[in-house]
């Protein structure tokens, strides 16, 4: 008997296969989460210097929906809300070495409007 597991969890480089797709990638815009859609504004936050070389499209954001969904490979390496996320995770990870050595404190990052407060609250919910 085989068992074909198609719901692994993106965590460590492995990638969560969206239930609400039956398994099968995006091919519009349509098919994208509410929630990856607010993430790809922060994407942008996070890259926007680069806005004028980058590719900020629709289907910049089902590569990356797919990429991060399914594994699929992005073809296009001047995706900016890929950019964008690197910069963002590698944004936060200083954060969170300068905020416990007294250099940076997380209610200068509450008083700047550009990050909205849900996102600034998940990532410093257990920290």
């Amino acid at each position: 008997m085989f068992i074909i597991v198609t719901y692994l969890h993106h965590i460590g480089g492995c990638y969560d296969t969206a239930k609400r797709n039956k398994g099968q990638p995006v091919k519009t815009i349509g098919g994208l989460t509410g929630k990856f859609k607010k993430m790809c504004d922060l994407y942008f936050l996070f890259s926007q210097d680069w806005k004028d070389v980058l590719d900020y499209s629709d289907q910049s954001k089902i590569e990356l929906f797919n990429y991060e969904s399914y594994g699929i490979p992005i073809t296009n390496p001047k995706n900016g809300f890929l950019v964008g996320k690197k910069w963002l995770n590698v944004q936060v990870a200083m954060w969170k070495e300068d905020i416990p050595k007294g250099l940076f404190f997380k209610h200068e990052l509450y008083n700047d409007p550009k990050y909205p407060h849900w996102w600034l609250d998940s990532i410093f919910k257990n920290f």
